[in-house]
């Protein structure tokens, strides 16, 4: 079935039409025409994937990587820098009206993280929509020290079905492993890795990293979320600084906080802060922060956000960082009871930040900046800056 491609859907497909009927084709870009295989039948929809493309856009690049057509973590690598900017910034202003700024990062090798799959010896990544393991020997967006590892757990021979969790950050690595394996003996991986805990015992190393940002040293664990893309932190660090450099913050609220990343950044800029995070692993590495660098104004409490939230109030700034789901409904018709003069919504994913900042009809936004941390995806990191109506 030949097809002509019109435009690119919000996840980076391609649009196509067959009798009235909208055709998703992963990875086409808008122009060519191109024969698919359908592989996906809805009422009103169709998914579809290219058999052969027979006149190709002139944006169109050979990937790089063997396994792109089969794994389903990039989006981009097929085409240019141009056409992934050029698709996120339209994204952006289709959802919300503007983009502001759109802060660039280092094109391949930026992850500080992955999770591989093993089953029996084999290492990869799933393919996209299934459980089926893509076998890999490197990947292009994770940093060097990670594909060192991943080759080095190839020689290693360690057998089961398990996750690998590995961390880079300034040369030292932390590898954590949760399922069944068989046989824990490492070699040629403990050459180049500071710890590694095996379904959550420590079996090398303290079990966790350090690292600096902005000259504060940062503990980091196994469990705890953190951003995959340090140059895109430091991009996002200079917008919420620059904001806040003129205000006069006396009380502030840190929501999903992590390790308190965003409070140890901005305890400058605040007389007190209440950093608040369900993931207990990542409150003990916060609270050990705050003891690194001799921060006092910082209060972490362990627990979810939605039964916390309606204890404070005479707030003057949020800054809410929540996972790809976005914030609960509880938690915003709190805030906008709170009624902080800013809120600071960093956002990993557009579509629930759209209906999250509908939600909160008594701010206005007043910039919007876009981090590309997730390059040669279809994921972008969006910054919002809003103050009280």
């Amino acid at each position: 079935m030949i097809v002509k491609i019109n435009k690119l859907d919000s996840f980076g497909n391609g649009i196509a039409y067959i009798n009235n009927k909208i055709v998703f084709v992963k990875r086409a870009l808008p122009g060519e025409t191109v024969e698919i295989e359908i592989y996906k039948e809805k009422k009103n929809i169709s998914f579809a994937k290219i058999i052969k493309v027979i006149e190709p856009s002139s944006d169109r690049r050979r990937s790089i990587c063997p396994y792109y057509s089969r794994c389903g973590g990039c989006d981009f690598l097929h085409t240019t820098d141009e056409v992934e900017k050029e698709f996120k910034i339209n994204k952006a202003k289709y959802l919300f009206n503007r983009c502001d700024n759109y802060y660039e990062t280092e094109n391949l090798n930026y992850r500080n993280k992955v999770v591989l799959h093993s089953k029996n010896g084999h290492y990869g990544f799933y393919q996209e929509e299934t459980n089926d393991l893509v076998e890999i020997d490197y990947c292009y967006i994770a940093d060097d020290k990670i594909n060192e590892i991943i080759k080095s757990l190839r020689k290693d021979n360690i057998w089961g079905e398990f996750d690998v969790t590995i961390r880079s950050f300034d040369g030292d690595i932390l590898l954590s492993i949760d399922g069944d394996i068989n046989n824990i003996t490492f070699y040629d991986t403990e050459k180049i890795v500071k710890t590694i805990i095996v379904n959550n015992k420590v079996i090398l190393g303290n079990g966790y990293l350090y690292f600096y940002i902005n000259d504060y040293k940062i503990r980091l664990g196994s469990k705890a979320f953190f951003q995959v893309n340090l140059e895109g932190l430091n991009n996002i660090y200079k917008i919420i600084s620059n904001f806040l450099k003129d205000k006069k913050i006396k009380k502030a609220l840190d929501l999903y906080s992590g390790v308190s990343l965003w409070s140890i950044l901005i305890n400058k800029f605040v007389d007190n802060i209440d950093s608040i995070e369900i993931n207990e692993e990542a409150c003990l590495n916060g609270k050990n922060n705050l003891i690194e660098n001799d921060i006092h104004n910082v209060n972490i409490i362990n627990g979810k956000v939605e039964d916390h939230i309606n204890k404070f109030s005479n707030i003057d700034l949020v800054i809410t960082d929540p996972p790809r789901s976005g914030m609960d409904k509880k938690t915003i018709d709190y805030l906008s009871k709170i009624n902080s003069k800013y809120i600071i919504y960093i956002s990993c994913n557009m579509d629930t930040l759209k209906r999250d900042l509908e939600r909160l009809h008594n701010y206005e936004l007043k910039e919007l900046d876009l981090v590309n941390m997730f390059k040669r995806t279809y994921h972008c990191e969006v910054v919002t800056l809003l103050e009280r109506k």
